[in-house]
């Protein structure tokens, strides 16, 4: 193993990251009961700490103080002395240089990948999220708004999610057989675990 690998195995918690929809809340416990460790999702503990959904933060108070809010729970997962964690950060939160700085530096980083249209799919029926509330056009219906909206944003936060250590696509895959090809890789590339 090289130099990258046995800093890699040192660091003890796995950092999901990816769009909204790409299944981080769905993949992320699941990973972690085959790591035998604790799972944590960013958003929840947001939710839990303001006693209101993302959705009431982001209409209320704005995108800016959501980012705040998700800058600062990251600091406290990375800075306190916890046993192994699998954390899902929120879609946008790796876009945040301090962020992304600091769970590099304590964690194993994966992006988990998913298509615009099965982005969309998996996002159709839920109104709890600020993402998918958006205006159509003239002219525009509201799936190929939304459609729009997941494209721009993915697009503009694709550079940071190709930072991460590895990349798995889940689009068209179940979650289990994600978490297995997260296991095979960690394994095979890195020792991990």
């Amino acid at each position: 193993m090289g130099a990258m690998a046995d800093q890699i195995t040192r660091k003890k918690h796995v950092f999901l990251i990816g769009f909204s929809g790409s299944g981080k809340s769905t993949v992320g416990p699941l990973l972690a009961r085959s790591l035998k460790a604790n799972f944590v999702d960013t958003d929840s503990i947001i939710e839990k700490r303001e006693g209101r959904t993302i959705d009431d933060i982001f209409r209320i108070d704005g995108e800016k103080r959501f980012r705040e809010l998700e800058r600062d729970v990251v600091a406290s997962l990375v800075n306190k002395r916890r046993r192994r964690m699998v954390i899902a950060l929120g879609g946008g939160a790796f876009s945040n240089r301090v962020v992304r700085d600091s769970i590099k530096q304590a964690g194993l980083v994966v992006y988990l990948s998913c298509t615009v249209r099965e982005i969309y799919r998996r996002l159709s029926g839920k109104t709890n999220r600020p993402l998918m509330n958006v205006k159509p056009a003239a002219g525009e219906t509201s799936r190929e708004a939304r459609l729009r909206r997941i494209h721009n944003l993915l697009n503009r936060r694709l550079a940071h999610y190709r930072q991460a250590d590895v990349t798995f696509a889940t689009t068209g895959k179940t979650p289990r057989q994600v978490v297995s090809e997260i296991r095979k890789v960690l394994k095979a590339r890195y020792g991990y675990y």
